[in-house]
């Protein structure tokens, strides 16, 4: 075998008296010594990798070197353990040899804590040898991306001093050979690891393998009641000085660590540890401790965005480095919510998978209620499409039902707009599955048609389809069809989706209850699931109806000025104006009013369409949450007119207490008010 490809030479022929197995031993003798002693040098412990890449060089492959290493190591005092541990022979290493003999201390400093998203910043590499630096690698590092302020807070380092650094790919050879098959230390050495073999990873290049020592695990297994196991509070309770240490620094927490290490160790020592093995083990049997921060959306958000926003009810904009509103949201308290999103795990759901990562800056919108958040984060998001809001931002696609009551024939089915054609829309509804569901479940018992033909020539009759064979409809394209009994029920559906008539409700209703009574309880379920989507459609259209002809109200709330009102016109369940009036003015309120209540009459009350069905049941909900509120004024209903001088007095003489509403959360504001579907005798006996 040919030894010079890694980086040894093969001795020359021997003399022909020499025996095969004594001329083995001579040729690998210098390996051996060089292995044993590399053991010894670690404490008596090195995995088999480590071992390999140190006696054959940094390029030996285990698979290819590890049975040539097994058979020169057979008859010395080392042995290979089962998990691929190299050890003395007697299990531990002499008492005069040290457990740390030597070591490299690694430290990072980064843009952020992913290693796969985020990049070094600075790199240090520390030597010791018996207690003593021997040497070290320092090298800032050009992330190609901005420095964080808050990273900037914590080492000092800014844009410009890295904007001239080498970039961690001109800097990785050095660093690799550096490390070499040392052993390496670090507080929390996963993390500078990880960063390390992610940079390599970019590269291309293989990660370090190194065996490796965590003096934070280390710490909180022989420093009892460690609150806080950082490297500041670790080395304050090892009495270890920081010296001139400068912020958080690659080389200073590197040397920090070391002197940590050290100190460890000789208590570890104390505790009987005799082997680098043994501190290993003492190690692994420590407790884990969640790594705080780590993943958290702090890692990536500037604290200077919370700077300038205010403790107050409102909406934040979030927007990503092109300046474009990516989410919005309402809350109660703006700076308690936006300051969640610095403990928040990075994509916690997939909707919002990478929303943090791409937030560049925040506006809020300060206003004096909750409820005023509600209706202005669903006008905000109408108007910015954020791609990280879901629900409302599709309100063009909510769909109708639509009833052709115009037709002679009328059959049900969905639509996504309103049009001016004689029909009934019911809708729209946010709740598309269900909306669908309902229409498919109408069509599965009403036997009324479901073909697309217009009745209004002599080619739509004739040649029926197989909905006629199956009993689904009367037929009337082959003059089967009674009008009254057709006519009859398209009324009943008509009532039933108004929310008015329960007859088609009990209708599908029997339908379950028989499909339990045969014991088909699938059906029963799929039947039970279905009927609790259609209810939820139901009571959606009914509470709009109801709130048409009931909610004809004044609203007062608070405004974000201390001297100010806000006085809501609504007008059949809809948000006519909104008008910001001085407390000590009724006057002027009383003549506004009666101008908006003029342009009310003059133009209509239009149907709830896209734009409005989602203000209209925020509105509404609340309404009905808060009947019999002080804050809410009842109005004549239109074309009556209000005595707006008394309602105007009324409005701004209630005091703070007055306006005080629900302390329930906004979620609770927004759930559907749908009665549930109980008690459904569907349970089989297993």
């Amino acid at each position: 075998m040919d030894l010079r490809y890694s980086g040894f030479d093969a001795d020359p022929d021997p003399p022909p008296d020499q025996s095969a197995s004594a001329l083995e031993t001579d040729r690998y003798a210098h390996l051996a010594q060089r292995a044993d002693a590399f053991v010894r040098a670690h404490g008596g412990t090195v995995h088999q990798d480590a071992l390999v890449a140190h006696v054959f060089g940094s390029a030996g492959s285990t698979a290819l070197w590890g049975p040539l290493l097994r058979r020169i190591l057979g008859g010395d005092d080392l042995i290979l353990r089962a998990d691929g541990f190299w050890t003395l022979r007697d299990g531990e290493a002499t008492d005069d040899s040290p457990l740390l003999a030597e070591f490299v201390a690694l430290d990072v400093e980064t843009t952020g804590l992913r290693p796969l998203h985020q990049r070094v910043i600075e790199v240090a590499a520390v030597r010791y040898r018996n207690g003593v630096e021997v040497a070290h690698f320092e090298s800032l590092c050009n992330p190609e991306r901005r420095i964080p302020k808050y990273i900037s807070g914590l080492t000092g380092l800014a844009d410009a001093d890295v904007a001239d650094a080498p970039r961690f790919a001109e800097v990785a050879d050095d660093l690799v050979s550096f490390v070499g098959s040392s052993l390496v230390v670090g507080h929390n050495v996963g993390f500078d690891i990880a960063f390390v073999n992610g940079e390599l990873k970019r590269l291309g290049r293989p990660a370090l393998i190194n065996d490796r020592l965590d003096t934070l695990s280390l710490a909180l297994k022989l420093v009892p009641k460690l609150r806080k196991p950082n490297l500041e509070q670790v080395a304050h309770v090892l009495d270890v000085a920081p010296g001139a240490r400068k912020l958080h620094r690659a080389g200073g927490d590197a040397r920090l660590t070391a002197e940590v290490a050290h100190r460890l160790v000789d208590r570890a020592r104390d505790q009987g540890v005799r082997s680098l093995d043994d501190l290993k083990a003492l190690v692994s049997s420590s407790p884990r401790r969640p790594r705080d921060h780590v993943g958290r959306g702090r890692s990536v958000l500037d604290r200077s965005l919370l700077a300038d926003i205010p403790k107050a009810p409102g909406v934040y904009l979030m927007r990503d480095a092109y300046d474009h509103v990516v989410y919005v949201g309402k809350a109660k308290n703006l700076r308690d919510r936006v300051a969640s999103y610095y403990s928040q795990p990075l994509g916690y759901t997939r909707k919002m998978d990478g929303l943090l990562e791409n937030l560049a800056t925040i506006d809020t919108v300060v206003v004096g209620s909750e409820l005023e958040a509600l209706l202005l984060e669903s006008q905000l998001i109408k108007r910015y499409q954020p791609r990280y809001n879901t629900a409302l931002r599709a309100f063009e696609r909510y769909p109708f039902i639509r009833v052709d009551v115009a037709n002679p024939w009328p059959r049900v089915t969905l639509a996504r707009v309103r049009k001016d054609d004689g029909a009934r829309y019911f809708g729209p509804f946010r709740n598309t599955s269900g909306a669908r569901k309902t229409v498919e479940l109408i069509n599965r018992v009403v036997p009324l048609r479901t073909c697309s033909r217009s009745f209004k020539d002599a080619r739509s009759y004739g040649s029926p389809c197989i909905e006629l064979d199956l009993g689904r409809c009367l037929g009337p394209c082959v003059g089967r069809a009674d009008r009254a009994a057709y006519t009859a029920l398209v009324r009943e559906v008509v009532q039933f989706l108004d929310g008015r008539d329960a007859v088609l409700y009990e209708r599908l209703w029997r339908g379950l209850e028989d499909a339990a009574d045969r014991l088909d309880f699938e059906r029963a379920r799929r039947l039970r699931d279905d009927l609790r989507e259609v209810n939820q459609v139901v009571a959606a259209q009914r509470h709009l109806r109801e709130a048409a002809e009931t909610n004809h109200v004044l609203l007062v709330l608070p405004s974000s000025q201390s001297a100010a009102r806000e006085v809501l016109l609504i007008a059949a369940g809809r948000l006519w104006a909104q008008l910001r009036v001085l407390r000590d003015d009724p006057a002027d309120l009383a003549s506004r009013l009666n101008r908006s209540w003029s342009r009310l009459l003059a133009a209509g009350i239009a149907g709830v369409d896209h734009d409005t069905v989602d203000e209209a049941n925020i509105l509404n909900r609340w309404l009905a949450r808060n009947g019999g509120h002080p804050a809410i004024l009842p109005l004549n209903p239109p074309p009556a007119h209000p005595d707006w001088p008394d309602l105007a007095l009324r409005a701004l003489t209630l005091s703070d207490a007055d306006l005080t509403f629900d302390a329930r959360s906004l979620e609770a504001a927004e759930s559907a008010d749908a009665s549930a579907v109980d008690d459904v005798p569907v349970t089989e006996t297993l």
